[in-house]
């Protein structure tokens, strides 16, 4: 008979030390060591949480948000860096699965990248937002689907996205046609009221909607939005109407869309646990399987998973360096 895993798992609600990367890093390393000290075996961050999310996008041009946009790129987490050995040791010495979204820099340009690592302290993979999200555009490249993983654990098959992409059918039947079991939501806070896209309403649904669509475990980790972070971004026109301190929302939501997780406060960081059984994603996929037995064979898609860099190099070029030993040395030309 087979064993299915049941372990415990943890969404984080909290703030970052804003556009601090090493407070940041800091700040998570702690909230993994409590995770892990509560009986977790995987953790899943907010959105952009390494080192805040850029708020200014959707507020201001981009000439007035330069300086904030050069302190993010200060900010940003390269591979290997220290940021990502420092995360990597957490994720070992606590013996935990660990999904932590970051703004990633890769030669002058920024991404959205979730990290995973497992309880080693690999660096599994990751997975770089495909699209980013009206005005973010400003500030990360787009992902690709060589970097959409699902991981293959002894918890079971792990994968993730990040804030919108949750709303975007192929994205959710890509992560569907690699089998994936328990699934890592990480999104921003969201905004006040129930009118926006970006308030709470409508990116819970989405959450929870992927988890019947994909037939899978979501743990939904969001931010908040703090007087810190306000102080930070200063004085922009329509920032206060557009963002109120709090604005979390993290929970763990099962395969048939219920919510696991008692809810924090909007306001108050922490982590929501809940207990996931694989078991349990038998009898829904008995049911329904949309990339699989209830999928319909005339309509199709085609994900390429070949990396696609926009400049590829052939050859090794002529090395034309002199070491300063190697001129002195040389007799002068008459």
């Amino acid at each position: 008979m087979k064993d299915y895993p049941k372990f415990k798992a943890a969404a984080v609600q909290a703030a970052p030390v804003f556009l601090n990367a090493e407070a940041t890093a800091d700040k998570a390393c702690e909230i993994i060591a409590e995770a892990a000290s509560k009986g977790a075996r995987l953790i899943g961050f907010p959105e952009g949480y390494i080192s805040g999310y850029p708020w200014w996008v959707w507020l201001t041009d981009p000439v007035s948000a330069s300086p904030l946009q050069q302190k993010l790129m200060e900010n940003a987490v390269e591979i290997p860096g220290p940021t990502v050995k420092k995360l990597s040791e957490a994720a070992r010495k606590n013996h935990i699965y660990v999904c932590i979204s970051v703004s990633e820099k890769e030669g002058g340009s920024l991404y959205l990248t979730q990290l995973w690592f497992n309880p080693l302290g690999d660096l599994m993979g990751k997975h770089r937002k495909m699209k980013p999200s009206g005005g973010e555009r400003l500030i990360w490249g787009d992902g690709e689907a060589s970097m959409m993983p699902v991981f293959d654990t002894e918890l079971g098959r792990l994968g993730g996205l990040q804030c919108w992409e949750h709303w975007i059918p192929l994205n959710i039947q890509a992560m569907n046609a690699q089998n994936e079991q328990v699934h890592v939501a990480s999104w921003p806070c969201f905004v006040p009221g129930d009118e926006a896209l970006t308030s709470e309403q409508p990116n819970e649904i989405a959450a929870r909607f992927y988890a019947l669509a994909a037939q899978c475990y979501v743990i939904s980790s969001t931010q908040i939005h703090t007087r810190e972070i306000y102080e930070k971004i200063g004085e922009i026109p329509a920032y206060k109407s557009f963002v109120e301190y709090g604005g979390g929302d993290a929970c763990i939501i099962g395969p048939n869309g219920k919510i696991l997780t008692e809810k924090l406060p909007r306001d108050q960081e922490g982590i929501v646990y809940a207990d996931i059984d694989l078991e349990k994603l038998v009898d829904c996929k008995y049911q329904i399987d949309p990339a699989g037995h209830y999928s319909n064979k005339t309509l199709s898609m085609t994900v390429n998973r070949t990396p696609s860099p926009v400049v590829s190099f052939i050859g090794e070029g002529s090395d034309t360096s002199l070491k300063y030993n190697e001129i002195q040395s040389c007799d002068d030309i008459k």
